[in-house]
């Protein structure tokens, strides 16, 4: 495969990935101000909002912010890298320079997704559209993921989509949980007993589509410790961080083709991490789950890094 082919794959995958986590965010963390427990808390929710997407400064931190303009600068501002449409824009020009490889109705799929956002009409998600796109935009992003799975053939085309998916939707499980524990410090002093700050668990889970599963695993009202074994360590979640490490080590094995794996290698590196999120405990993370976290996500890039050297070398 070449390697601007596997290129355009595997970052297909990622932006495509990378606009389901963030809207998923931006719509359960905007209307959980309806719930009692954040109806007073807008200018913290938005401040929120921008911390995730990569948007805020400690200048903005005490200033009263506009909320028609957070909610279009998180996702329909052009001008903005790090808005959903900037990343269904990114998903697209990827796709559109491998028509050839992927299969027509899952270009369709992605080519439609791009052109609702592009065209979803300002002043009206400003006002009153935003659960509306949000709810629109999760379900194209369901479309794609059902084509990638059912008119795609199994085979390293297939593997490097998913390495994009896999790898994106670990760091974006990792970057929520940190700001969620950022939420909490800002809230309180006390992140374990405030009701506000159980609260902001409560909506970690739903944005990562786990509120039910939590319930029905633990059989207990989610906190701090059963939501990060959920989410961190669970292995048969698919929305944990060892579960999808533990993907990519299995689609990595799947594309090698080589017989000795030296420590440097891919294999070799991947497969260790793989293996260390398999057999973690809490308790080893409990005291600094921060600095967990963002160990978790340089882990995580260097993934990426490994990745982009073994099969996207400069072409000559």
């Amino acid at each position: 495969m070449l390697s601007r082919v596997a290129n355009s794959l595997y970052w297909m995958g990622r932006y495509i990935e990378r606009t389901e986590h963030l809207t998923r965010y931006l719509n359960v963390q905007y209307f959980s101000t309806l719930d009692a427990p954040m109806s007073q808390n807008k200018p913290f929710v938005l401040h929120s909002i921008l911390n995730l997407f990569g948007l805020s400064n400690e200048d903005e931190e005490e200033q009263e912010l506009a909320e028609e303009e957070v909610l279009f600068k998180a996702a329909l501002d052009p001008d903005n890298t790090s808005s959903i449409l900037s990343a269904i824009t990114s998903g697209r020009e990827n796709a559109r320079g491998i028509r050839s490889i992927i299969s027509g109705e899952l270009w369709e799929a992605i080519n439609k997704y791009y052109h609702f956002a592009n065209k979803y009409p300002v002043d009206i998600y400003k006002t009153r559209g935003l659960y509306d796109f949000c709810m629109n935009a999760i379900q194209h992003c369901a479309a794609i993921r059902a084509n990638v799975d059912n008119t795609l053939i199994h085979d390293n085309v297939y593997a490097m989509i998913y390495l994009g998916i896999h790898l994106e939707r670990a760091a974006q499980i990792t970057r929520i949980l940190s700001s969620k524990l950022h939420d909490i410090y800002m809230i309180t002093s006390d992140q374990k007993k405030h009701p506000v700050a159980n609260y902001q668990w409560t909506i970690t889970l739903k944005v990562l589509e786990a509120f039910d599963m939590s319930y029905r695993y633990f059989k207990a009202a989610p906190n701090q410790r059963s939501i990060c074994e959920f989410l961190i360590i669970n292995k048969d979640f698919p929305r944990s961080i060892a579960f999808n490490v533990g993907k990519l080590n299995t689609l990595i094995q799947q594309i090698s083709i080589k017989k000795n794996l030296l420590p440097e290698s891919i294999e070799f590196q991947v497969g260790k991490l793989a293996n260390y999120y398999k057999f973690l405990s809490y308790e080893e993370i409990e005291d600094d789950l921060q600095t967990f976290l963002t160990d978790t996500l340089t882990n995580i890039y260097k993934i990426h890094q490994l990745i982009e050297k073994e099969y996207m070398p400069p072409e000559e």
